[in-house]
């Protein structure tokens, strides 16, 4: 395959519909020209674009990796954009195409001279043979360093109604689910609304202020401009029609938030919110009931609940899918021990995630780590 970088945003547009039309058929929103461009205007001023394009030999665009340089940190690294605020990352292709155009990426890397940099691959498919075929394209003797695990459950719902979907279930979760939604609504006036053009900057409001009261600075969204940058995304999505914000709003007031697309045959759960003090009434379970229901009345084969193990997703999810951080370095360089050091950080602070009130001293550690 003919390979090219893009270096400045300004190239996004020679190949932003053939971009666009790879992602959808993937169902991935992070390796979506919205994404790239929404985070690259709230973007660290330490990085540069470093887009890379593989194409057909009739021309056309068969693939994109959507990288970024960061120049600021040690070692200076080359990632996908975005990786912080995403779930799941790789070669934007159809498939069977990902190994060619991650070779054919490497090959417009070492061109540039810029293959002997540390690559750092944020959630990728393990077994997805494509992140070995770019570490073997690669000019440098590398060594390949698998970081942290990560599970992400999600739903088949191929073949499935709402009835068929709860008849898969237990009936004690049959039971609770329609036993929360009752409750709610004996007691008080419930509407399930869609965010519309008109009020989606009042609407992400209400989802950013509910996703604080849920988490009070345990988010990823409360690192620096990640708001923004969210925000951005969100409008872009909605231009698109791949948007699914929704509000739980009771007796006229929000109280649960829920915030995710549909791209292609995929609908994905990103982030959500919820006060507090509703908590009792399972304000939260209860959009998240009616969001998959309403997955399912779209025909969506799939409702991805993206990375995370907490209970709440255990009750409903029917499939799973582990990612990884792999880190491609150098292989006899300093920069190899540093991030074997900082696997070993990492396991550390998954343990130490899982002994009562030292959560957010985990979540901490993990933002000052390098990679």
């Amino acid at each position: 395959m003919e390979s090219a970088l893009i270096t400045d945003p300004a190239g996004i547009g020679e190949i932003e519909d053939e971009w666009r039309a790879l992602a959808e058929l993937q169902g991935s929103a992070f390796v979506t020209p919205e994404w790239f461009r929404s985070w690259w205007d709230h973007r660290p001023a330490s990085t540069s674009p470093l887009i890379a394009t593989a194409r057909h030999e009739d021309g056309s665009l068969a693939g994109v990796m959507p990288l970024v340089f960061d120049f600021a940190r040690r070692p200076r690294m080359i990632r996908f954009a975005g990786a912080s605020f995403g779930d799941r990352f790789g070669p934007v292709a159809r498939e069977g195409d990902e190994g060619e155009v991650a070779v054919a990426s490497m090959a417009a890397l070492r061109r540039a001279e810029l293959d002997r940099y540390t690559l750092v691959l944020n959630h990728v498919e393990l077994e997805s043979p494509w992140w070995r075929d770019l570490h073997g394209a690669s000019a440098t003797e590398r060594a390949g360093i698998v970081q942290q695990r990560s599970e992400q459950p999600y739903i088949r719902l191929d073949g499935l109604d709402w009835e068929g979907y709860l008849a898969s279930r237990s009936s004690s979760f049959r039971k609770k689910i329609r036993q929360r939604e009752r409750k709610l609504q004996h007691q008080h006036q419930v509407e399930v609304r869609s965010a519309t053009p008109e009020s989606l900057q009042t609407d992400l409001s209400h989802f950013f202020t509910l996703h604080d009261r849920r988490w009070q600075g345990q988010s990823s969204l409360d690192a620096p401009g990640a708001k923004q940058f969210l925000n951005a995304f969100a409008a872009a999505a909605a231009r698109r029609g791949w948007l699914r914000l929704r509000l739980l709003e009771v007796d006229g007031t929000p109280v649960a938030a829920f915030l995710g697309w549909r791209i292609g045959d995929r609908y994905a759960f990103y982030q959500s919110g919820f006060d507090p003090s509703w908590s009792e009434m399972s304000v939260g379970m209860v959009l998240l009931t009616r969001t998959i229901e309403s997955a399912l009345e779209e025909g969506a084969s799939e409702f991805d609940m993206l990375l995370g193990t907490e209970a709440y997703k255990r009750r409903f999810q029917n499939a799973s899918r582990d990612v990884f951080t792999v880190v491609l370095t150098k292989a006899m360089a300093p920069a190899r021990l540093l991030v074997a050091a900082e696997a070993g950080a990492r396991r550390w602070g998954r343990r130490l995630a899982e002994r009562p009130g030292l959560n957010g001293t985990a979540h901490t550690l993990r933002r000052l780590l390098p990679t």
